[in-house]
């Protein structure tokens, strides 16, 4: 009897910790809009690009513990990246902010991306906004 209450115990600690800790430890984010920086100075987008088709259509996600992004949205995953380091873990009064740090390449540049989520917005949808390499990427997470 007593065996049976414990393996009862277990599993129902099991699954309350599944259901407790899903979208805990991680961002599932989609992709609104791509920003490109243009030579005269303003922001662009191309809706009929096939980049930022491929980035509408496939979400991604964010380790709220490393900053870490991975999904098959590739122009901001950053599995290639050096470190990722999470920079504020965000509350009810500030952003998540995440950078990435993909190191020095040959050709001497030192690229970077940083991302901010508000978490602090009210509703389970947060605004993000990414920053890379000339471009800029908004959407929603959960």
């Amino acid at each position: 009897m007593l065996r049976s209450n414990l393996v009862v115990f277990v599993a129902l600690f099991l699954c309350c910790t599944a259901l407790v800790s899903a979208g805990e430890l991680d961002y599932t984010c989609r992709v609104s809009h791509v920003y490109r920086l243009q030579e005269i100075g303003t922001l662009e987008t191309s809706p009929d690009s096939e980049m930022e088709k491929q980035m509408k259509r496939n979400s991604f996600s964010i380790s709220r513990e490393t900053g870490a992004i991975i999904g098959k949205s590739s122009n901001l995953d950053t599995s290639l990246a050096k470190s990722t380091l999470v920079i504020h873990r965000g509350s009810e009064e500030n952003s998540f902010e995440a950078v990435a740090d993909f190191g020095a390449f040959k050709s001497g540049t030192h690229p970077y991306q940083v991302i901010k989520i508000k978490e602090y917005q009210k509703g389970s949808e947060k605004p993000f906004v990414a920053m890379g390499d000339l471009e800029i990427v908004t959407g929603v997470c959960k």
